[in-house]
């Protein structure tokens, strides 16, 4: 009877730190995502930028050192887990974001802006390294858990813009300093919870999940991205020359960080999955938002096309197999096919139903990609997907920004920006076919291989 008491006791823990890590999955993210948009930035009211082009660019430069920081912050979150644990690490990175959620209702000046959006990101990305170190080290991460991160990732991105939007003009704009001030405070509470109830266990599988090969890996993505978010918030706003060579450099470093990531057994088709993502769907939210303002109406049907392809990803039971790699490049194909339909549509006059259409391909087939890359991948793994991407969304953005300039979106008439959306969405069309293409070919060359060696006789012949 004392086993079996002890055995009720441990499988009722278990099931009380599952739901509180999906729990953690649907607050958390969200509340990290959404420090990602720079898009208030035009709201403020003039007195805060000061007189002068140079101070409204220090001012645009400031609130987007979020994504910066996030980015930055997220390796080094991730080297944190293996210390620590997942749960106390989560705990400071909501920590800072709820000191920055504080800070944000007394920023009156640029500077403050600017420190307030740093400690947002800082927070952020810890919060996110920690998430996924969480769904992975899950034994729920082969089924629900690691799809309810896929679908509230790229839910948040693809609502992220608008949300923002709509914070920034219905009140105060302190408001965009403060996102979710309440969701802080779940998130916190949530976090306490799990570790506690997590333990020495927690602990002990994120150091038997995380050996010193994936720590030195993990450590080597720091200096890269620094690099990356410095050359952009260098570049953002010093004209279309410098920008379109920073967003060419930001692309072939995105690349190689990516590409050394996978063959380094880190993250593998995860990493790549997640350059993608990052770097096509918040560029494109953003600049959809700025064309159709009631983006908010857009982000239910993208949250409604996550999930179902989140749970679409699920079929499979096992973490690896055939049919999970093929539903990685299907999705990837899906999402194609959406941004090709943005650009046929044209951006400036895409209706409501289209809309929900072009989100359910996009978000649905990128949701279903990241499930079922996740699934095959270990804790290391899966920070280290996350570190790129947050670097993939810093290149993404320094691209969109080179095609404005480019097109000179931001100074001209709404037809030039509705021209510059259209060629991102082409380029990030063009992106995720060739990378979808890619995994297919390398797919069908391992079932060619695989085929070539069971037909070899046992003599050799």
């Amino acid at each position: 009877m004392p086993r079996e008491r002890g055995g009720g006791h441990a499988a009722v823990r278990s099931s009380a730190v599952a739901l509180c890590a999906v729990a953690i999955v649907v607050a958390v993210v969200p509340l990290a995502v959404l420090q990602i948009p720079n898009a208030f930035a035009w709201s403020l009211p003039p007195r805060v930028a000061g007189p002068g082009p140079d101070a409204v660019a220090a001012l645009l430069r400031a609130s987007g050192l979020a994504l910066t920081a996030m980015a930055v912050a997220a390796p080094l979150g991730a080297l944190a887990v293996r210390r620590l644990r997942p749960g106390p690490v989560l705990l400071a990175g909501l920590g800072v974001i709820a000191a920055a959620d504080v800070l944000g209702g007394r920023a009156r000046t640029v500077a403050l802006i600017g420190v307030d959006r740093s400690l947002h990101g800082l927070g952020a990305g810890v919060a996110m390294a920690a998430v996924a170190a969480i769904v992975s080290g899950s034994p729920a991460a082969a089924r629900s858990l690691a799809g309810a991160w896929a679908a509230v990732t790229v839910a948040g991105l693809a609502a992220a813009a608008g949300l923002m939007r709509d914070l920034a003009t219905s009140g105060d704009w302190h408001a965009a300093l403060q996102p979710c001030p309440r969701l802080t405070g779940a998130a916190l509470g949530l976090a306490a919870l799990y570790t506690v109830l997590a333990g020495a266990s927690a602990s002990a599988a994120a150091r038997n999940a995380f050996p010193v090969a994936e720590r030195s890996q993990l450590a080597l993505l720091v200096p890269p991205v620094a690099g990356v978010c410095a050359i952009a918030l260098a570049v953002t706003y010093r004209g279309d020359k410098a920008m379109i060579a920073a967003a060419i450099a930001g692309v072939i470093a995105l690349c190689g960080l990516t590409v050394i990531t996978a063959r380094a057994g880190t993250a593998g088709r995860f990493a790549v999955v997640c350059a993608v993502s990052g770097f096509t769907v918040a560029p494109t939210a953003s600049a959809v938002t700025a064309l159709t303002p009631p983006t908010v109406k857009a982000g239910c049907p993208a949250l409604a096309a996550a999930l179902c392809g989140a749970a679409l990803a699920l079929l499979p039971r096992g973490r690896t197999g055939g049919l999970t790699r093929t539903i990685a490049v299907a999705g990837l194909f899906a999402t194609a096919a959406g941004f090709g339909a943005l650009y046929v549509a044209g951006p400036g006059n895409v209706p409501g139903r289209l809309l929900t259409v072009l989100s359910v391909s996009v978000a649905g087939g990128l949701a279903a990609a990241l499930t079922s890359s996740l699934r095959a991948t270990g804790a290391a793994g899966a920070m280290a997907g996350v570190a790129i991407l947050l670097a993939g969304a810093v290149v993404g953005y320094l691209a969109a920004g080179a095609i404005q300039l480019r097109a000179r979106a931001p100074l001209a008439s709404r037809g030039a920006l509705v021209t510059a959306t259209g060629r991102w969405a082409v380029l990030a069309a063009a992106v995720t076919a060739a990378i979808a293409l890619a995994m297919a070919v390398a797919d069908i060359r391992r079932q060619g291989a695989r085929v070539r060696s069971s037909r070899v006789r046992p003599d050799g012949r």
